[in-house]
This record gives structure tokens, sequence and C-alpha cells, in this order.
């Protein structure tokens, strides 16, 4: 039986070896999760927008390499009555992959479909409309404007520019017509099984010294083949073997042998989010800060996110914005390391009786680890820990109710501003009321440019770790890995193969 199981690996090293020097322009990219449908306006699918956004659909604006907004398939902006008013012309003879030239028509229709469709974008310009008015797209809004072209270009519902007749004909459901300006274009799509983008031979490059998203695309490759393959072993064989070059979610458990083998390169990818312990600060003992303060002082962050995540696929730092966003960085958590004893100071100090602590959490994404793992920790101070453990739909329902948990776990995928954090929020189970951390949001939707919104941040960043509205141990990070010879990939913002060539 060994002996059957070495020749049939052998056999399937050879089969892959054959397809890679038949199909060498094909470049086959395998990934964990299954896309909803092709709409990325309406869906936050990570996989969608890996496949599509920056390949096939473009935006007018997307983030450079210092998180800074940079114009893609708009030639410029300007800011107008003391930025309240948004211009933004379009690069001239930008071909479509129907052959038709972008038009302002498509840009203008592209963009209130995805205002429509994005709630934090049209709650942030007030409710506002874009309109075509003196050659360019215009918005206007009672609401400070000078952010918005950081939401553009990186909200997680993308904000792409499609051809107004493909949108038309799917005004009131899902885009099934992929129509875009990218490099490649949709040639298949099968539900569960995966799509293929093909080369675009009329794509419209930028101009002379514009530097596009992190340089110009290239589009090396004749074939971008994406096939969902949920299963992690499957993934894993199919890179060693050759039948895939590209694989996302690499276990931890394969990291180690991962390593070891010389034609395979790991890929770290960017924080993609955050564990959160969110507080109730409606009622229950975590209403009180000292009991706060006495959970922050006794937790070990990097046993928290080792128990989920084990000894890789996560960053250890407290910021509520991930690393790759600079503009927002802070670095200064007073509760960034454990101190038992203070926190059975604290405990002792304010009279802590005995009662009863509760922990919610869902089973999803091995959350329920760092609940246990939480339990232990508040245990050792003496306090007395109730852990509720639901399926996703129950943890959302019971998270809902003030009276039923004190803290809830939970994973919070990134965000482009901060002030779009979910448990900022008065409304967000955790229900934070603070007038000063009010006044500092406020501060960062009226300020005047990106400078003064960064600088309003840090300031904000450390009164929220003072305040302590919610934990944050650490932030998680996918692992993917290639074939060695791959060279090119983009890993920022998502996973990007519009510049990807095979190495001679």
């Amino acid at each position: 039986m060994k002996k059957l199981s070495v020749l049939l690996i052998i056999l399937l090293c050879l089969l892959s070896s054959c397809v890679r020097k038949q199909d060498e322009r094909t470049l086959v990219v395998a990934y964990s999760q299954e896309i909803p449908n092709l709409d990325v306006q309406k869906n936050t699918n990570r996989s969608l927008r890996d496949m599509l956004v920056g390949s096939v659909y473009e935006k007018l604006f997307v983030m450079d390499e210092e998180g800074i907004p940079r114009c893609e398939l708009a030639s410029g902006y300007l800011f107008d009555k003391n930025n309240h008013v948004l211009d933004i012309s379009l690069r001239e003879n930008v071909r479509m992959h129907d052959g038709s030239i972008l038009s302002l028509e498509d840009a203008l229709a592209s963009m209130n479909r995805w205002l429509d469709s994005y709630s934090q974008a049209s709650d942030m310009v007030a409710g506002a409309r874009f309109f075509i008015e003196d050659g360019v797209l215009r918005i206007e809004s009672k609401n400070n404007l000078s952010l918005f072209p950081y939401l553009i270009a990186s909200s997680p519902q993308a904000a792409v520019i499609a051809s107004k007749e493909s949108l038309e004909e799917n005004s009131f459901s899902l885009v099934s017509s992929v129509v875009g300006t990218g490099p490649y274009m949709l040639s298949s799509y099968e539900s569960g099984v995966g799509l293929t983008l093909d080369r675009f031979q009329d794509y419209t490059p930028y101009g002379e010294g514009s530097s596009g998203l992190w340089g110009e695309k290239k589009a090396y490759f004749d074939t971008i083949k994406y096939l969902i393959v949920p299963d992690p072993v499957t993934r894993r064989l199919g890179l060693e073997t050759g039948e895939y070059d590209f694989i996302n979610d690499v276990m931890s458990y394969d990291i180690p042998d991962l390593e070891k083998n010389e034609n395979v390169r790991l890929l770290g990818g960017e924080e993609t989010g955050s564990i959160a312990l969110v507080f109730n600060k409606k009622s229950g003992l975590a209403k009180e800060l000292w009991f706060r303060k006495a959970v922050a002082l006794c937790v070990d962050h990097d046993a928290l996110m080792r128990a989920c995540y084990g000894n890789y696929g996560y960053n250890l730092h407290s910021d509520y914005m991930e690393d790759h966003q600079k503009l927002f960085s802070v670095s200064g958590d007073p509760y960034c390391n454990s101190d038992a004893d203070e926190a059975r100071k604290l405990l002792e100090m304010n009279g802590y009786g005995g009662e009863v602590v509760r922990i919610l959490s869902s089973n999803n994404s091995n959350l329920d680890k760092i609940a246990l793992a939480l339990k232990g920790m508040l245990e050792n101070i003496g306090m007395n820990v109730e852990v509720s453990i639901l399926d996703w739909t129950g943890f959302l329902s019971e998270r809902s109710n003030p009276g039923s948990f004190d803290i809830f776990i939970s994973a919070f995928s990134s965000v482009p501003l901060p002030q779009m954090k979910l448990y900022l929020s008065s409304d967000y189970p955790g229900w934070f009321e603070d007038e000063k951390a009010k006044t500092y949001l406020a501060g960062l939707n009226e300020a005047e440019d990106i400078a003064e919104a960064s600088m309003l941040w840090k300031e904000a960043q450390q009164y929220l770790w003072s305040v302590l509205p919610v934990i944050i141990p650490g932030h998680y990070i996918t692992i993917n890995a290639s074939s060695s010879d791959i060279k090119g990939i983009i890993i920022q913002d998502g996973n990007h193969f519009w510049s990807a060539y095979r190495e001679e």
C-alpha cells in the first residue's frame, strides 16, 4: 500500500508538470472562500474583491503604499466651497471591455449605484448624489468631503466603475454582466467552481508619468483561473504538485513544512482585521471603568491570539486601525502588558464581591477558544466567570440584549477610516456613549485634510485606550503561498496578479 501511495504521488507530480509545460501562459489560483455573486458593490466578500477589483474593474482612486489616494480612472480632482464640493475629471480614451470608451455617464451611473449600495458612503455625503456639470463628475454635500476620496479608494464595498449599460441591465438586482476597464476581462464564471479571466487586448495603460496602483499593470499571463477550493489539504497538495500556482489561507500547521519546500514561497498577507473584546457599557459590571481596567490589566494579548491562530496568522498591537493604514498608526497603549497583581488591587479597591462576569462568543473561526482563554485569565485574578458559546445566528441575537453579557468577542474587518469602526457607535452592541469621543469622531468627519484627520485620530486613540470601550489584543493576517517561480504578486489591500509573471 505504501509503494502504491508513493507511485500515485509521483504520477500526480508528472501529470501536473505536463499541464504546467502545456499551459505556462495560465496562472491558476486556489481560493478557500466561495464567492456569492459577481457584484462587488453589493457585498464585501474579500475573495471577490481580490478576483475582480483592479484586474477587471478599476476605480476613480486607489490607495498607494503610503495610504494616500491616487488617481486611477480619474485624471484629477478639486475641492471647492470649503471642501463641500468635489469635482472629479476622467482620463480620456479609456477603453472598456465591451469596446466602448469610458464616459462620464458610466462613472455617474457607477458612483451613484455605489452610494445606493453602501450606507456609510451615503452617510458621509449626507445623502448627496453625483451629477455631471462643466465636463466633470461633481458631488456637493452639506458635509465636509475632504476624506471622501479615501473612502472611494478603499471602501470594502468597492467603488468600481462599470459600463452604464451593464448596470442598467441589472438595475434591480445583482450585477451579472461584468464590463470594466481593467487589464483582464471576465470570460467565464460557475458558482461554486470559480471564474476565469482573459487578458484584455485593448487595455488602456496609464499615461507617461502616471504610476497607477503600485506601478504599471503589465498583464503578463494570457489567463488567470480562480478555483474555489475550500479544503486546506487539497489546496496545499495542489500547490506542492504544481496544480496551483497560488493558494490563500495557508493553515498555521502547514507553515513549518512549506517553509522547507524550495519550490514554494510563503507570502505574508497584510492585516485584514482585528479581534475585539467588546464591553457592555450600558449595564452590568462592564459599565464601570474600573472593571474594564482590571480586565485590561490581566489580559495576555499573545495568549489570546495564540489560542485562536496558533503560532502564525496574527500581529500583536492594540491600535484600532491596521498597520498598513500608516496615516492612522498610533503607539502607546497603556494596557499592552498584563499585570495581574494590579488587576487584583483594582477589584479589591472597588469592592468586587464575586459577581458573575458573562463572556459571550460564537463558535465561528476559533473565537470560542479566545473566550475560554479569557475566562482563565479573569479567574486567575479572582473573578467568577461564565462563558456562553453560540452559533453565529444565536450570537448575533444574544449580543443585542444588554442584559445578556458583560464582554463579547468578535472579529472586525478592516475599514478605511477610524470613525467607521462599529464598536465606537452608541447604537452598536456595546453601546459606547462618551461625549469626548463623539467630539473626536465629529472632528474627523470635518477635518480639512488628511493631515488634520491623522493628528485628531492619534489624540482620539490615546483617549479611547484610557476609557476602554474595547480591548484589541491583536490583528489577524492571512498567510498565502505561491510556486517559487511566480513573481510580481502584489499583496496589499488584497492579492493582485495583474503584474504577476512566471520566471523562466
